[in-house]
């Protein structure tokens, strides 16, 4: 059986992110993250509040490792911070709404894991918005439809996962495989 992570776990990474003057008061796990923990965190403190944190600790991974592929590969499994913050700063830098960075830590000094905190945006999902108020749905479409309008305009003469993109300016990498 899986074990995922508890409040209290949690605690000091929220803290870290949030202040010392915020305590967690709920955990829920939510769907949705099959090579990750993702968890919604409920906070009291000079304001109510939640924020998200992912987790890529490797209990919360579903999916066993791939031997003797290569990383750069652009259908190699692509977990992990680091290609979590290579696509949200590529996404940011387009101009496309992303929850904001709270705190990410790699040290596992503070967490067992790499963990990311973002901001957690209210309002709930499409899903339940085309049931509960399908009068205001066409809005939220509306604003999906131009968010990936954006990254549909984006062009480039190299392909692959874009952490492997990021270096490849820095180091020379480049995306094995036959080109698309």
């Amino acid at each position: 059986m899986r074990q995922f992570t508890e409040p209290e776990a949690l605690s000091g990474i929220v803290h870290e992110a949030l202040g010392a003057g915020f305590h967690v008061v709920g955990v829920d796990r939510l769907r949705g993250g099959s090579k990750k923990g993702v968890y919604r965190v409920v906070v009291e403190g000079s304001r109510s509040a939640s924020v998200i944190v992912y987790s890529w600790a490797e209990g919360e991974n579903f999916w066993p490792a791939a031997e003797g592929v290569d990383a750069a590969h652009p259908f190699a499994p692509a977990s992990g911070l680091v290609p979590f913050l290579a696509a949200q700063r590529r996404l940011d830098g387009l101009g496309v709404r992303v929850p904001g960075l709270l705190l990410v830590d790699d040290s596992r000094r503070r967490y067992p894991a790499d963990v990311a905190v973002v901001e957690d945006i209210a309002g709930g999902t499409l899903e339940a918005l085309l049931i509960t108020d399908p009068a205001r749905a066409p809005f939220a479409l509306s604003e999906l439809a131009a968010m990936l309008d954006v990254m549909h305009q984006q062009h480039s003469e190299q392909y692959g996962r874009v952490d492997v993109l990021e270096r490849s300016g820095k180091r020379g990498d480049k995306a094995s495989g036959a080109s698309c």
